[in-house]
């Protein structure tokens, strides 16, 4: 619970500074019109009500002895998340981000959906394969052939050969 109000005090503090940031280093358009600078900041606005309303919520469902109480049990309510499965797929998410680029699409997108298929209980080794390589053609098909979009091939020249390969089936389509 303490975790919840800190991540939204940070959240709406981080989005303020990220609404001036884009006010101060974007070059301003012109009054009769919505330009570069007022898309992302009406956006950040939006999202900063959000969370004020969020934070307004928190206030009034839990009682102040609630909120200090969880306070008190802050650092053993953080060593539960780190160790939960929230975490670890958020963690995992982040590993396979950065593996992305060297890597390529479709290495990146088996070992995630495999990874997260365990994580989230799938035990049997043959659904896990056949699900993550199905969903992942069905993603290359669809970003790659039907919206033309150029996914990473990676750096590895095994990775990068398949992936070149790939394309040279799919362009037939």
């Amino acid at each position: 619970m303490a975790l919840e109000l800190i991540v939204n005090v940070l959240l709406f503090f981080f989005s303020g500074f990220c609404f001036w940031y884009v006010g101060e280093t974007m070059p301003k358009s012109a009054d009769s019109e919505l330009g570069a600078e007022q898309w992302p900041q009406t956006l950040l606005f939006l999202l900063m009500l959000a969370i004020a309303f969020n934070i307004y919520k928190f206030f009034r469902t839990h009682r102040k002895e609630e909120i200090a109480g969880a306070f008190v049990n802050f650092p053993s309510g953080i060593i539960r998340f780190i160790r939960s499965k929230l975490f670890l797929g958020m963690a995992l998410l982040v590993l396979l981000a950065l593996l992305y680029e060297p890597l390529g699409f479709l290495v990146t997108s088996l070992l995630f959906l495999i990874s997260y298929g365990v994580l989230l209980g799938e035990r049997r080794p043959r659904m896990l394969v056949i699900s993550a390589v199905v969903i992942t053609m069905i993603l290359y098909i669809g970003f790659s052939v039907f919206l033309g979009v150029l996914l990473p091939r990676g750096y590895v020249p095994f990775l990068r050969n398949s992936a070149l390969f790939l394309e040279s089936i799919f362009q037939w389509i």
